[in-house]
């Protein structure tokens, strides 16, 4: 996660510093853009696709107060940290890096507004920062694929909407996003945990454990995320241990960003 501090001038005359995340695109010139994204999974494999997916900090909010309990098992039976490689291209006319965040649950927006809102701006790749989590930065992103509002029973039949998922983005209202793995951790090797069963069997629990010490502590929140970097860069040497995010520019009415 690559960020700078500037200062912002808020509640009268205290400074407050506001975390700006690095973007290295602009809605100006939104050119194919390629950075990380995570996603918590158990053993079980399926598409990269109609799922939510998130930026490191944003991985490890949703592991910390989604998946981790004080005993086993895990919610969805998470055991793996995913790495995709994605690469994005709005439409020309879309002036923004993303559109609206949607949730997915079983391969389907859970939302009857998606396709309106994918007629009106195409398949876009959508972003919500996590203001609340702690995690500095944290952004959940959404990924629309073959038949988004669909359920995975039906997909097999749908020809209507297409997705956003394709070989090498164009910028077309179908063709806005492609990803590849990139890489993946046991979440158990995080912890350091060197038997996950016989774990269960004794402890379960995971939040005894000397990684989730300081929950809500920010400076916590940051030697987990350089613990989970320095573990990929160590089991992927070849590939970057950082890529730069484009800027999380869709924002809700009345948003403000979270201080720091």
């Amino acid at each position: 996660l690559s960020a700078r501090v500037a200062p912002l001038r808020v509640r009268g005359d205290r400074d407050v510093a506001l975390l700006e995340v690095t973007t290295t695109t602009t809605p100006a010139t939104r050119d194919l853009t390629t950075f990380y994204m995570y996603r918590a999974q158990s053993d079980n494999d399926y598409d990269f696709e109609n799922v939510n997916a998130a930026n490191l900090a944003g991985l490890l909010w949703y592991l910390e107060h989604e998946v981790v309990f004080p005993q086993c098992p895990r919610h969805y039976n998470i055991t793996r940290i995913l790495r995709f490689k994605v690469s994005i291209k709005t439409p020309v006319l879309f002036q923004h890096n993303f559109s609206r965040f949607w949730a997915f649950d079983q391969g389907m927006c859970t939302s009857p507004e998606c396709a309106q809102d994918y007629s009106r701006h195409g398949f876009t790749v959508g972003c919500q920062y996590q203001d609340a989590s702690g995690y500095p930065g944290a952004v959940w992103y959404s990924l629309p694929g073959l038949c988004p509002t669909t359920p995975l029973v039906a997909k097999a039949t749908c020809t209507t909407m297409p997705g956003g998922r394709c070989a090498r983005p164009s910028g077309a209202m179908d063709c806005t996003w492609s990803a590849e793995k990139a890489g993946e951790l046991k979440l158990s090797d995080v912890e350091d945990v060197a038997n996950w069963t016989d774990f269960c069997l004794h402890h379960g629990n995971e939040y005894i454990l000397p990684f989730w010490d300081g929950r809500g502590d920010t400076a916590h929140m940051k030697m987990r995320m350089s613990k989970v970097l320095e573990m990929f860069e160590a089991k992927y040497p070849a590939e970057p241990i950082e890529l730069k995010e484009p800027l999380c520019d869709w924002r809700p009415p009345n948003w403000r960003p979270s201080l720091v």
